[in-house]
């Protein structure tokens, strides 16, 4: 993508200062220093998001419905001198969030109360946005999170795949069929590294990145958080599963046995997919530094997914004891 960090946000503030922020795969984002206070700038990666006036349409309504509840911070969009939350600037679109001061990112988190206070936060966000009015809520990405829709992309270019890649697919594409229902209200990216917690790291502070608020399934999103843990753990660690489901339990009813322990490998091995896909299509969808890292990141989630595999009848015990047996 093109465009300067500085001109964009010179549509804000005069005078600003600005600095990298994150590791995200698909937007740019820095953080604006002005008259001794901070914002967070985010260039929008519009070949992902190819609507982003519906993407910030929608995501107004979801934090006005989100600044209803006490307990997190909400950040919230920063509007130009002319009003507007958005702004196109040498083809590029460009938005201004508020910055959550003395907050931090844990990726990974240390301990397992960390965790458990990340499933909480994203187990009380799904729960409090099920009163959201939701008929108006679109699919951004359609297919999002769905694993029969990466497999339908996968397929159209399976044989340029490496042959291990292929084999595990193969065996495990009848999870397709699980998880299907969208019943709930989810976050949709339910990265660890979406949440930011209090300067001592003792609680979640804020919720952040609504993009991908949509209708799905309500395991997606412990899926995806357990996930996220695991991945940037580097290990397939059952206690910090349980950690994570004793947090979103405690918020969302919704959890049963069977789901909980599918959820982190359907979100596993769908994320592998994408990855896959999007290496043997050109990288368009997520960032890369480098030739292969895309096929680098696909392989990092198979091996994960193996792993959790050969886990998966401890995790099923952990979830049992979490939820009751007769969950």
């Amino acid at each position: 993508m093109t465009g300067n960090p500085e001109q964009a946000a010179a549509c804000w503030f005069e005078g600003a200062t600005l600095r990298p922020l994150g590791a995200g795969h698909i937007h740019d984002t820095y953080r604006v220093s002005v008259a001794g206070q901070d914002f967070v700038l985010q260039r929008l990666n519009t070949a992902v998001f190819g609507a982003p006036e519906v993407l910030m349409e929608q995501t107004r309504g979801v934090l006005a419905h989100w600044s209803t509840q006490p307990h997190y911070h909400v950040p919230h969009l920063v509007a130009d001198a002319q009003g507007r939350h958005g702004q196109w600037l040498a083809g590029d679109y460009w938005r201004m969030w508020t910055y959550v001061a003395n907050s931090r990112v844990l990726d990974p988190p240390d301990s397992l109360d960390q965790a458990t206070h990340a499933g909480a936060a994203f187990g009380f966000w799904q729960a409090h946005m099920q009163s959201l009015a939701g008929a108006w809520l679109v699919d951004i990405l359609p297919g999002f999170l769905q694993l029969s829709h990466y497999l339908q992309a996968y397929d159209r270019v399976a044989l340029q795949a490496p042959l291990a890649c292929r084999q595990l697919i193969e065996h495990h594409r009848s999870l397709a069929r699980a998880l299907h229902a969208r019943t709930h209200v989810i976050h949709g990216d339910c990265k660890v590294n979406n949440l930011l917690f209090n300067a001592d790291a003792t609680r979640v502070a804020a919720v952040i990145d609504f993009d991908t608020v949509m209708r799905g399934h309500w395991a997606w999103d412990l899926g995806d958080l357990v996930r996220s843990i695991w991945t940037s753990r580097g290990a397939v660690d059952p206690a910090f599963f349980g950690a994570v489901l004793r947090g979103f339990a405690a918020e969302q009813a919704a959890c049963t046995v069977a789901d909980s322990v599918a959820a982190p490998g359907y979100v596993t091995l769908m994320l592998g997919v994408r990855f896959l896909t999007d290496h043997l299509t050109g990288n368009t969808y997520f960032r890369v530094n480098r030739e292969g890292e895309n096929l680098a990141r696909a392989e990092q989630q198979f091996e994960l997914f193996e792993r959790y595999v050969s886990a998966q009848g401890e995790l099923r015990q952990i979830a049992a004891n979490v939820l009751g047996s007769g969950a």
